[in-house]
């Protein structure tokens, strides 16, 4: 039951922080302001890096968490569904993959564009604890 409660948080933290974004910058057409800091997050969502495949990275992170959401809420109604090798298996590449880009965007944020961005970090953390709650539980 942990894992469920733990990935159905995860996935409304992470689907939040995204939201928060898109809405931002594609509805209200705003700036992005970062919490802290000197205002990277608006440097660092615009830039060339902030679409993957053509698509923005928001829409992709509110799609994951609401992908990440749905397991979470199977495997609370139906916990017998852990036994299927090939939902695991799916469950295992998606969220290490999702982890992998994290990491990457992450370095790229900090080592290419040399800007801070809390709102990608958090997000990037949430996708890399998602996997280890997968990975662990």
């Amino acid at each position: 039951m942990l894992k469920e409660v733990l990935l159905i948080f995860l996935s409304l933290c992470g689907f939040g922080i995204s939201f928060h974004i898109w809405r931002k910058i594609h509805i209200q057409k705003k700036k992005l302001k970062c919490i802290i800091g000197d205002g990277g997050c608006n440097a660092v969502v615009k830039s060339k890096y902030g679409h993957l495949f053509g698509i923005d990275n928001t829409i992709l992170g509110m799609l994951y968490y609401l992908f990440i959401f749905a397991v979470g809420l199977i495997y609370f109604i139906f916990p017998q569904i852990t036994f299927l090798n090939y939902f695991i298996l799916g469950e295992k590449i998606t969220t290490g993959f999702a982890a992998g880009m994290s990491v990457l965007l992450t370095f790229i944020q900090f080592g290419i564009l040399k800007q801070y961005c809390e709102y990608c970090t958090f997000a990037n953390i949430t996708n890399v604890l998602i996997f280890l709650v997968v990975m662990i539980l």
